[in-house]
């Protein structure tokens, strides 16, 4: 038996999020409950903290009285490594009681100096985090291959910095996924579990998230070689209707970028609403049911541990 803790990504219904009335953050943490995960992965991004869906020290103790309540797990994202912005959600997921806050580099320049304004970004918080007991996870977004993401997280050189692997976010920068993995794989500390194919609209190729089971992603052998490595928490993440360019000059020749698979070019955000929210429900549910198959065939078992009670955010510790 191989047990393991199961995290959802809050992208994965995003138009649920976007477009109901009736669902929000602690809808989200009671549905995955229902569902069998053991945690939440919260985007925080942008105006009014995005799926989180506030912004007041008030709305973060409802949201950590319904984890609690719902014996659930969190990880929040940011995205931009910038001091500042590290700073303030770091603040953020200590109020939630989060354990991760994952982040990914947004600077436009030579990949020499992103990485060396992210290493002093990431050296600079790299404290503060351990102070707060809260990890910073790096991620393999749709900029570095997984040898770069090793050489920055070697030069911060922080137990409390560490990577996050993205099953597909390599394909953007035309690395093979189990490439991706071994480079990085010394410093994974989390992950999102997702599927993808590689598709050619007017002679382009893009990278296009489908249900997960669906896609040419190689996910039940990236999970094992994951858990081989020691990691014990997986984030599941429906990506179904996102699209992403290709930047790479050459398209790999391996199975992750074959074209043979049968899904065309779709955005999800270009759909009426309704469509959206029809289709990507039904992602959710037949990728969760394929991926709970495919790791029961395998011999895992999600167990939920029980959650210490992490000590209350000081005095001090305002936002």
């Amino acid at each position: 038996m191989k047990s393991i803790e199961m995290h959802i990504h809050s992208f994965s219904l995003r138009f649920q999020f976007k477009y109901r009335r009736d669902f929000d953050v602690f809808t989200y943490i009671a549905l995955a409950q229902e569902r069998g995960f053991t945690g939440v992965n919260i985007s925080a991004n942008g105006p009014g903290y995005r799926d989180l869906g506030g912004t007041t020290l008030e709305h973060f103790a409802s949201v950590r009285a319904c984890l609690q309540e719902h014996n659930m797990a969190c990880e929040i994202d940011t995205s931009d490594t910038r001091v500042d912005n590290l700073q303030k959600m770091l603040l953020v997921a200590s109020q939630l009681g989060a354990e991760r806050l994952r982040v990914y580099t947004k600077y436009q320049a030579p990949l020499s100096e992103q990485i060396e304004w992210t290493v002093r970004d990431l050296r600079a918080v790299a404290p503060e985090a351990e102070s707060l007991g809260i990890t910073i996870v790096f991620e393999n977004h749709e900029d570095f291959q997984g040898e770069v993401i090793s050489q920055i997280l070697a030069k911060v050189d922080h137990p409390r910095i560490r990577a996050l692997y993205d099953y597909g976010n390599s394909q953007m920068v035309g690395e093979d996924p189990m490439q991706a993995l071994r480079a990085m794989q010394a410093y994974i500390d989390a992950v999102h579990v997702k599927d993808h194919v590689i598709v050619n609209s007017e002679g382009r190729p893009w990278v296009q998230g489908v249900p997960i089971g669906q896609g040419r992603l190689p996910i039940m052998a990236q999970t094992e070689a994951l858990y081989a490595g020691g990691l014990r928490r997986f984030c599941f993440e429906n990506v179904w209707g996102y699209v992403a360019k290709f930047k790479a000059e050459n398209l790999p020749v391996t199975a992750a970028f074959s074209l043979k698979h049968q899904h065309g070019l779709l955005n999800g955000a270009l759909l009426p609403e309704s469509e959206a929210l029809q289709q990507e429900w039904q992602a959710f549910e037949s990728g969760w049911q394929w991926y709970q198959r495919a790791l029961e065939s395998a011999g895992f078992v999600i167990e939920r541990r029980s959650l210490s009670q992490s000590p209350s955010p000081s005095a001090d510790q305002t936002l």
